[in-house]
C-alpha cells in the first residue's frame, strides 16, 4: 500500500524551486548527466579501468611472495656477494613498499568487500566497520566508537596488524651466518726459563742482540703498547699491574679496554698456529718485575765491583745446595767500569748491579734450588737489591740518579687467543694470567745471582747503544725518560730521579726484560723460530727449547643463507595475504552489480528530493557523480530559516539552506 507524503516550503526554498522549471530541464543543466534509464552494465573503458586495478593489486602482491621464495631457496647455501647485495637491495626495498602497497590492496578489497554486502543487504553497522578500517589505527576506533566488539571487528584489526609486521619481518628473513669447527693441534712456544750466555764472555750474537733491542726501543708507540711484538711474537703483561680481582681459580682477566703494562717489548715467539682458524692455548713463561722502591739523585755514585774482587769459586763444579753472600754495605756487583769519562769517551752511561751472589757454583741455572709453586714464597730472609744508577753531570756539579729495586723472577700461566685476520701473521694476545701451578724456583731468585751472569748482562746492556761521550746519553736512557719518543730528549744527562717510582719500575722491567728476551734466541725472534731451533741444535735442545702445548683450533665455515623462520612466517603470511585479497577484490568486484557509492560526498545527493540537486542517475558511481556534480555549490545548513521554533539541519544546495546559527535549536 502506498501513501503520499506532503511537505512545506520556506519562502527561500520556495523561490528557488520555483525558479527551476522541471527535473527534466534541470538533468539539461549539468553536463554528461544521464538522460535515460540504463542498465547496471559497465562501460568498457570502465571495465579496462578496473580490470586495471585489478591486475595491478595481485601484480604488486607477486614480488613480496617471490622474495619470500628466495629467502627459502638461499637458505643453508653458501652466499655469493653480489647475489647477497642484491637480496639486501630488495629487503630494504620491501621493508618501505611493503606498508604503502598493502594499504592500498586491502583499503580497496574493504571498500569492495562493503559494497558487496551493501548489495545483498546487511547492518549499517557492518558497512561502517568495514568501510572506515581502512588502517591499523582506524580499525581499532571504529571499534570503539561504534561499539562494535565482534569478530568482524578482530578480523580487521588483525587484517590490519599484518601491515607493519609484514613491511619489517622483510629486513629479518634472511641473514648471513657460518658454522664452525672445532679441532686440536699441537704447538710449540719458546722456553723462557733457558739460561742466557752472559756468562761466556764473548757473545758471538751480540750484534743481532744489540739490533733487536734498539729495533724495539724505537718502534712505534703503538706497536709498544699493542700485544704482539713487531715480528707476531705475543708479549706478557705484567701481573702485578693488572686490574680487578682473581677468579676462585686464580685467574686475572685482563679487559677489553683496559690499559695493559707489558713486561717487555719483546714477545714469546710460537709456531704450527693453524692459518683460517681462531686458536687458543696455555702458555708457561716468566719474566722479571721490577719494583723501585727509592729514586733519588746522590751526589756521588754508587760503588761497584766486578767478580775478580770477590771470593768466588769460578772453576767449582759443584750441584750442592749453593752458598751465597751479600755484596759489602753500599757496594753492588756489576757493570765493569765506571760512571766516570776520560777524554771524549765515558766508560758507561749507567750502572746495575745486584747486592747478592753465588759464590760456589757459576753455571747459570736455578734447577740447584729447592722449586715452590706460586709467586709468593721466598727464599731469602732479605730479599736482593737491584741498584740502577745514571749520570747527572751539571757544569759546576757531578751528581747521580739512584734508584734501589726489588727484583723477582715471575712465573706465569698465561691463556693466549690468536685470531686469523687473513693477514700474514694471526693477532694474538694474552687475556688472562695466573701464578704457575708448576713447581718453580722462588720469586726472589733470579738469573742475575749468578755473578758472571749478572756481570755480562750489566755490561752489554750499557753498550748495546754504541759508546757515550760526556754530556750525551744512551738509547737506554732515553726510553727511561721518554718511552713513547726515546729520540726526543735532548743532548745531555737525563733527570731520571725526577721520574715517580711506578714509572721508573715498568720501564726498567721493559729494558731488563727486553734486553734479556732477546739475547735467548735473538734469530728465532724475527719469525724463523723453527728454522733456528733445528740450526741451533748444538747450542740448544730443540725438546727443551721449545715447549710443547695443545691449542684448540676453531675454524670458520664460509658464509652461508640462514632463513629467520619466525619472520619469515610473519612475511610469508602477510604477503600472500595481500595477494588472496588482490585477487578476491577481483573477482567480488565483477560480481557486485551496484555502483561504488560508499564515502562519497556526491552519494549525499542522492534521494534527497531536494530539486538543487538533478535527480536520477543512480546507476552513477559516487566518483562519477562528484565529478559531474564537483562545481554544485551544496552546505549542510538550516533548511527551515523561516520556522521561529527550530530548525532541521539538511545537506541541500547552498542557496536553499542558510547557514546553521550556535544558538538556534535544531531537530
Amino acid at each position: 500500500m502506498q501513501g503520499t507524503c506532503t511537505f512545506s516550503l520556506s519562502p527561500l526554498t520556495a523561490q528557488f524551486v520555483h525558479a527551476i522549471p522541471d527535473e527534466t530541464e534541470d538533468r539539461k543543466l549539468v553536463e554528461g548527466w544521464p538522460s535515460q534509464p540504463r542498465t547496471l552494465g559497465r562501460s568498457t573503458i570502465e571495465r579496462i579501468y578496473r580490470g586495471f586495478l585489478d591486475l595491478l593489486g595481485i601484480l604488486v602482491s607477486v614480488p613480496f611472495i617471490v622474495l619470500a621464495g628466495i629467502a627459502l631457496d638461499r637458505n643453508g647455501k653458501d652466499i655469493e656477494e653480489s647475489d647477497w647485495k642484491r637480496i639486501q637491495t630488495s629487503m630494504n626495498v620491501a621493508v618501505t613498499a611493503f606498508p604503502i602497497l598493502f594499504a592500498a590492496v586491502i583499503g580497496r578489497f574493504t571498500r569492495v568487500i562493503a559494497t558487496w554486502r551493501l548489495e545483498r543487504g546487511c547492518s549499517l553497522g557492518i558497512l561502517e566497520q568495514l568501510f572506515w578500517s581502512s588502517t591499523f589505527v582506524s580499525a581499532i576506533m571504529t571499534q570503539l566508537f561504534m561499539r562494535s566488539f565482534n569478530l568482524l571487528g578482530l578480523g580487521l584489526i588483525i587484517l590490519w596488524v599484518l601491515s607493519p609486521l609484514g613491511g619489517q619481518s622483510s629486513l629479518y628473513i634472511l641473514r648471513t651466518a657460518r658454522d664452525t669447527t672445532t679441532s686440536v693441534s699441537n704447538i710449540r712456544f719458546f722456553n723462557t726459563s733457558l739460561g742466557a750466555s752472559f756468562d761466556s764472555g764473548d757473545i758471538a750474537s751480540m750484534p743481532q742482540i744489540n739490533a733487536l733491542y734498539m729495533s724495539s726501543l724505537l718502534a712505534p708507540q703503538s706497536i709498544k703498547e699493542s700485544p704482539m711484538d713487531l715480528w707476531g711474537n705475543v708479549k706478557l703483561p705484567i701481573m702485578s699491574r693488572m686490574d680487578g680481582g682473581t677468579t676462585s681459580h686464580g685467574w686475572k682477566d685482563i679487559k677489553k679496554d683496559s690499559h695493559v703494562v707489558y713486561s717487555s717489548l719483546l714477545g714469546i715467539p710460537f709456531e704450527n698456529i693453524q692459518r683460517g682458524s681462531n686458536s687458543s692455548f696455555h702458555m708457561e713463561s716468566s719474566y722479571y718485575d721490577i719494583d723501585c722502591f727509592d729514586v733519588s739523585l746522590q751526589p756521588e755514585p754508587v760503588s761497584m765491583t766486578n767478580t775478580t774482587r770477590l771470593d768466588i769459586k769460578i772453576d767449582s763444579k759443584s750441584w750442592s745446595p749453593p752458598v751465597i753472600q751479600k755484596t759489602p754495605d753500599h757496594v753492588f756487583l756489576g757493570n765493569n767500569g765506571s760512571l766516570s769519562c776520560s777524554g771524549q769517551e765515558c766508560t758507561t752511561p749507567f750502572t746495575l748491579g745486584l747486592d747478592h751472589y753465588v759464590t760456589d757454583i757459576m753455571h747459570q741455572t736455578l734447577d740447584i734450588f729447592p722449586n715452590v709453586t706460586d709467586n709468593k714464597q721466598t727464599y731469602f730472609d732479605e730479599p736482593p737489591v737491584l741498584l740502577f744508577q745514571s749520570r747527572w753531570w751539571r757544569p759546576s756539579t757531578r751528581q747521580t740518579s739512584v734508584a734501589y729495586c726489588h727484583i723477582n723472577q715471575i712465573y706465569v700461566e698465561s691463556k693466549v687467543r690468536c685470531v686469523d685476520t687473513q693477514t700474514s701473521i694471526p693477532q694474538c694476545a694474552v687475556h688472562a694470567m695466573r701464578d704457575s701451578l708448576i713447581p718453580h724456583p722462588a720469586r726472589d731468585l733470579t738469573n742475575f745471582i749468578f755473578p758472571l751472569t749478572l756481570q755480562g748482562f750489566a755490561t752489554y746492556l750499557s753498550e748495546s747503544t754504541g759508546t757515550i761521550h760526556p754530556a750525551d746519553n744512551s738509547l737506554t736512557e732515553r726510553y727511561l725518560n721518554n718511552s713513547a719518543n726515546p729520540l726526543l730528549a735532548s743532548t745531555g744527562d737525563l733527570p731520571l730521579f725526577l721520574l715517580p717510582k711506578e714509572t721508573l719500575s715498568e720501564r726498567l722491567t721493559q729494558v731488563v726484560n727486553t734486553y734479556y728476551t732477546s739475547s735467548l734466541l735473538p734469530e728465532g725472534m724475527t719469525g724463523n723460530f723453527s728454522a733456528t731451533l733445528a740450526n741451533r741444535k748444538s747450542f740448544y735442545d730443540p725438546d727443551y727449547a721449545a715447549v710443547p702445548t695443545t691449542a684448540t683450533e676453531t675454524a670458520w665455515k664460509p658464509y652461508t643463507y640462514q632463513v629467520n623462520p619466525a619472520w619469515l612466517t610473519i612475511f610469508i603470511v602477510s604477503s600472500t595475504t595481500m595477494l588472496f585479497a588482490a585477487v578476491w577484490t577481483a573477482i567480488i568486484a565483477h560480481r557486485t552489480l551496484i555502483p561504488d557509492v560508499l564515502g562519497y560526498v556526491s552519494t549525499m545527493t542522492r534521494d534527497t528530493g531536494d530539486p538543487s540537486f538533478p535527480g536520477g542517475g543512480t546507476t552513477l558511481d559516487g566518483l562519477d557523480r562528484s565529478r559531474l556534480l564537483k562545481n554544485l555549490p551544496v552546505r549542510l545548513g538550516d533548511s527551515k530559516a523561516g520556522d521561529a521554533s527550530t530548525g532541521y539541519l539538511s545537506f541541500t544546495g547552498a542557496g536553499v539552506a542558510q547557514r546553521a546559527s550556535r544558538g538556534r535549536y535544531y531537530e
